[in-house]
């Protein structure tokens, strides 16, 4: 997989989280999920650092580098969502039962 400028989601996040574990920081947007001018910066940094060419597309050598690996930035086409998006889910919906709960105390 490659990342690069106008991509978005939980891989390009992935990408966001290696960088800044690597020392790289992404000061204006953070972990965003958006691949822009910021993160397309900070991967040139990387490879930089990293003695790749600075291209300023995430391929597979820079990815690699990163300790990410390919199959991690797989996402299901079809099927059950993963297990850490269930979790959120999850999580999503107690907090909201939890506020449901706290306003009908209220009223």
């Amino acid at each position: 997989m490659t990342l690069r400028i106008g991509d978005k989601g939980p891989q390009v996040m992935h990408l966001q989280s290696a960088l800044k574990a690597l020392g790289i920081g992404l000061p204006k947007y953070g972990i965003d999920g958006i691949f822009g001018s910021e993160t397309q910066a900070a991967v040139k940094q990387a490879q930089q650092q990293l003695g790749l060419p600075t291209s300023g597309i995430a391929d597979g050598v820079l990815l690699n580098r990163l300790g990410i690996s390919q199959q991690s930035l797989q996402v299901p086409t079809k099927g059950a969502l993963p297990k850490p998006a269930l979790l959120v889910l999850g999580t999503i919906a107690i907090i909201g039962i939890g506020i449901a709960i706290k306003r009908t105390k209220r009223d």
